[in-house]
């Protein structure tokens, strides 16, 4: 009897509708290879059987592509955009449907260049969670690419512990159960744990201005609380999003001090305290410093005697400094244009990151919210309390940790992210359970953590069904409305300013953020759409007469949102804008100038960079640091400089030299 695997047939359909051409078969181990124009649309097609787990990869030979995969009656699944070179891997479920399922290759950005697609695995999704596991890692596997450790804590024990791939390259040494890997920004409840620690000591209180512990840092006229800077409301400009504005990349070296720095020569709060929430690194990095200012300890010294030591985390350390050697621990890797290279530590993390551990050590920090050894009840209150802002308005964070509930379960999360390190962290209070995935893979898809936590724990969860079945007599919208909706619009609200186009496909509504992959949409009443695969929704306001220019974005909070004003610039406006500015703030200088048409912005730091026009004297870019620039005129007209902004960072003041 033949099985799948020897029937599986793929399909390729090059820039023409899927059975337009003739088709081209393509069996398990076997590569094909395609070239992709700007407007280039590749699809290919698997004939597969209902709860089939399909994987592969498409290799981005020397184009950035996204992999977007819609199954048998037209609905798109899955959309994959992370590394811009190397395996761009894709991977689904064909759940209960059977029948042709398309992957689509398409360029990023108008891209060009050539790739390769292979579907590796077409097999029956597998019924025992190990084995699961090892598929949903499968990208993380083998001995040529970085890798990765799953641990899963239930009921109070830690059930599965397991390792993929290597955990350093260069010497061919695997990732094994007992690796020691940076966990980024997960590091923040520690810091946290570690304030509320001296709080308890009556060493300061969560309510005292930073600048008690901290005096060199200025007086912008109001209090910015320790608990202000706990739960990322304290509205300092962001270190990891200003420093890249002068140049500075991920791995380059600098002190410690220039967070205090920074915030001496920021003119003023980017919002006022306790008003919006602004994920911000600034702030955990001068937590730390305020704990060695407090103790007389270092801060890794400090962390290993009061938090690691007592939970008898015997393996977890804090990186003291960029270059430490941690043994042990996994090397970071990131790829390139000649394949996976190694990665440095961000410099001067610690608090804000930093703490390299194991799935053992994390799952003995889990039971530390039932047991509460170090810190107490109080403490871990505390921590898993959501902040209230001013407007009233409840946050999903407490201080140092994500707190949400979902579908009827509470749960304490937190990602993170180094240079090339990437984790995710999840712990569910009522079932003394959770999910910790770490790996050494700049492109680690930290999403796999929720699937493994729903693969474990899914039927302690409400059904997805009932909170469709609520909404379902009004999930729809007409297409008359979806066409107002369609277009160019601009979110702007705390922490955010960013561009968003919505499209409408055969009566399927889309919407693709500057530089991100694209999403579908799903209509929950005749204004409203949920975003599938994010937690994140919108609500568009619509005028009596149908037309619609307003919106609110809530994704952790709520943005408002507008159609954009397109102008169109005469080579002759654009000239207006070239010319060298300089920030005093930053002490930098960038010059803008007209080539071909397009404004080009560069400083001595960088290779020129395309300015795209949004609206009025508002241009974009593809770097994240430069996300918008708007000019300013003076009476007269004149350009007089213009601001940059891009989310945890903004209003960074370039005069007109």
């Amino acid at each position: 009897m033949r099985t799948l695997l020897t029937c599986l047939t793929l399909v390729a359909v090059v820039g023409q509708p899927i059975f337009a051409q003739e088709r081209q078969s393509i069996r398990r181990g076997q590569r094909i290879p395609g070239t992709l124009v700007s407007d280039s649309h590749h699809q290919y097609a698997l004939d597969l059987r209902e709860n089939t787990f399909v994987f592969g990869e498409v290799n981005q030979i020397d184009v950035d592509v996204v992999v977007r995969v819609t199954g048998p009656d037209g609905e798109e699944i899955r959309e994959f955009d992370s590394p811009a070179r190397g395996p761009e891997y894709f991977q689904f479920d064909t759940e209960e449907e059977a029948g042709v399922f398309l992957i689509e290759v398409l360029p990023f950005e108008e891209a060009e260049g050539d790739y390769e697609i292979e579907v590796m695995r077409a097999e029956p999704v597998a019924r025992n969670r190990g084995r699961r596991v090892d598929q949903l890692m499968l990208a993380y596997s083998g001995e040529s690419t970085p890798g990765a450790v799953v641990g899963v804590l239930e009921r109070g024990q830690m059930r599965f512990v397991r390792a993929y791939g290597m955990a350093n390259l260069d010497h061919g040494i695997p990732f094994d159960e007992g690796t020691i890997s940076n966990i980024g920004s997960v590091t923040k409840q520690f810091t946290a744990m570690g304030i509320l620690l001296l709080q308890a000591e009556g060493k300061l209180s969560l309510d005292d201005d930073i600048r008690e512990h901290i005096p060199e840092l200025p007086d912008f006229g109001t209090p910015v609380t320790i608990r202000n800077l706990l739960n990322h409301t304290g509205g300092y400009r962001e270190i990891y999003n200003l420093l890249p504005i002068t140049g500075y990349q991920g791995e380059d070296a600098f002190d410690r001090d220039i967070a205090i720095q920074i915030v001496q020569r920021q003119p003023d709060l980017q919002a006022a305290p306790n008003t919006e929430f602004n994920y911000n690194n600034t702030g955990f990095i001068l937590l730390a410093t305020t704990i060695e200012r407090l103790t007389d300890m270092t801060f890794p010294e400090f962390m290993k005697e009061r938090v690691f030591e007592p939970l008898g985390m015997m393996d977890t350390r804090v990186k003291a400094y960029q270059g430490e050697i941690i043994p042990g621990s996994a090397q970071g890797y990131v790829y390139g244009d000649n394949g996976f290279r190694t990665a440095r530590d961000l410099a001067g993390s610690y608090g804000a990151g930093g703490i390299y551990t194991t799935a053992g050590d994390m799952a003995r920090w889990m039971l530390n919210y039932r047991d509460a050894t170090v810190g107490g009840p109080e403490a871990i209150e505390a921590i898993t309390t959501p902040a209230v802002l001013a407007s009233g308005d409840t946050t999903n964070y407490g201080l140092g940790l994500g707190v949400r509930t979902v579908r009827g379960q509470t749960v304490y999360t937190h990602t993170g992210g180094d240079t090339a390190h990437r984790t995710y962290f999840l712990y569910l209070p009522d079932l003394e359970s959770g999910v910790f995935l770490s790996s050494n893979n700049a492109s680690a898809d930290l999403s796999l953590g929720f699937q493994i936590a729903m693969l474990f724990f899914e039927d302690q969860f409400e059904p997805e069904e009932a909170e469709e079945e609520e909404s379902a007599e009004a999930a729809t919208m007409s297409e008359d409305r979806m066409e107002a909706i369609a277009g160019d619009w601009i979110i702007e609200g705390p922490g955010v300013s960013l561009g968003i186009e919505y499209t409408l496909e055969d009566g399927q509504m889309f919407a693709q953020a500057s530089g991100q992959p694209r999403f579908s949409l799903i209509p929950t009443s005749d204004s409203t759409f949920s975003f599938d695969g994010v937690a994140a929704s919108v609500t568009f306001h619509f005028e009596a007469d149908g037309s619609v220019d307003r919106a609110t974005h809530h994704q952790g909070g709520n943005a408002s949102m507008r159609r954009l004003e397109r102008v169109e610039f005469t080579a002759e406006d654009l000239e207006n804008f070239a010319h060298r500015y300089f920030c005093e703030e930053l002490e930098i200088f960038y010059e803008i100038v007209l080539e071909d048409g397009e404004l080009k912005i560069h400083n001595l730091r960088m290779e020129p960079i395309t300015l795209e026009h949004s609206e009025g004297t508002t241009f974009t870019s593809d770097a994240f640091f430069l996300a918008s620039l708007e000019f300013r005129r003076s009476g007269s007209g004149q350009v007089t400089g213009f601001t940059v902004s891009n989310g945890r960072t903004r209003d960074v003041w370039f005069r007109r030299w």
